[in-house]
């Protein structure tokens, strides 16, 4: 191993180690708001300054004053924490393993590769969760009156609003580097295979 890739290493898990400090800081700051928002929904304690985004539509923290719209507020805010946190807690657990000296393991791709499944999970939620909710103000269950139509760039939304083609790029991105990552990992696999059997022969 030449000097220069010593030092890359160095630097990778030096940088691994300040991204899982930084991810476990995160992971805690994530259940802490995940708690905060749930009760604001649930005991009406968000102002006007707030918007919930219910996918196709969105409502605004003081109007959150039936039982089914903050049951479905609720429903929306859980299951986009629950991706939230999964993503930081596979990050979390890639920059471990960064930290540990463990790059090029197969691991590591199988954590990325999840990443990229989870972000491609938020992309489909943001294209079914306005069907759902739009189905629900049809039937009734929430009350018209209380929701507007979600606009992209409408201020502050929390947490999930109108679909976004990016988020679609952005999971395929994760997905596609996992892949590029995992063939040439076996490449690098195979080569010391090939060198070992050398070895042997010689």
């Amino acid at each position: 191993m030449t000097p220069e890739t010593e030092a890359q290493i160095r630097n990778v898990r030096k940088f691994g180690s300040y991204a899982h400090s930084f991810s476990t800081l995160a992971a805690v700051l994530l259940v802490v708001y995940f708690v905060v928002w749930e009760w604001s929904i649930a005991s009406g304690a968000l102002s006007h300054a707030f918007k919930v985004g219910l996918g196709a539509y969105s409502v605004m923290g003081d109007q959150l004053t039936t039982i089914q719209l903050k049951v479905w507020a609720m429903v929306v805010v859980a299951t986009g924490f629950a991706i939230f946190f999964a993503v930081v807690f596979h990050l979390r657990r890639l920059f471990s393993h960064l930290a540990a000296g463990s790059i090029y393991t197969r691991e590591n791709v199988h954590t990325l590769r999840r990443v990229g499944i989870l972000a491609l999970a938020m992309a489909v939620l943001q294209l079914v969760l306005p069907m759902i909710s739009f189905a629900l103000v049809e039937t009734g269950f929430i009350d018209r009156t209380l929701v507007t139509v979600s606009e992209p760039g409408g201020g502050q939304i929390f947490l999930l609003g109108p679909p976004s083609l990016s988020a679609f790029v952005m999971a395929a991105l994760v997905l596609l580097a996992s892949w590029i990552m995992d063939v040439g990992r076996q490449t690098a696999d195979d080569a010391d295979t090939m060198r070992r059997e050398a070895d042997l022969v010689i």
